[in-house]
């Protein structure tokens, strides 16, 4: 790995997990029966975020993960950090396949091993922020 991508790693997981755990208390949230139905409008949405407890959660783990995002900007080129907010899309997907049981089908995966050899390819060409 780069030497210069090594001390931002960290925050790169932290605002990544963030973001999945986000993403996945929020579904868990708006995913009980009726909550879909009424989550039409502005007003609607605004009531179901003050009173789902899973949503409340997912907000504050995107905060979290806003945070450290913060800090891998500080560090990094935003050619280098903005693509590995890719991993996003690997780990919400592993979550969706096997903590919620969703279908994935095959193409997908094949997109999924995409994204991490792009992941890769970025983390070899590493240059920090000067």
């Amino acid at each position: 790995m780069n030497s210069q991508l090594a001390p931002a790693l960290g925050l790169i997981l932290l605002s990544t997990i963030a973001g999945v755990a986000g993403q996945t208390a929020i579904k868990l949230g708006v995913s009980k029966p009726g909550v879909a139905a009424t989550a039409t409008g502005v007003l609607a949405i605004i009531n179901l975020i003050f009173h789902s407890p899973l949503v409340v959660l997912g907000l504050c783990f995107y905060a979290i993960g806003a945070l450290a995002w913060i800090a891998v900007l500080s560090r990094l080129d935003l050619s280098v950090a903005y693509p590995f907010l890719a991993l996003n899309f690997v780990l919400v997907t592993l979550v969706a396949r096997f903590f919620l049981g969703e279908s994935v089908p095959p193409l997908r995966w094949l997109g999924i091993l995409v994204i991490i050899g792009g992941i890769l390819l970025v983390a070899k060409s590493t240059t920090a922020v000067q």
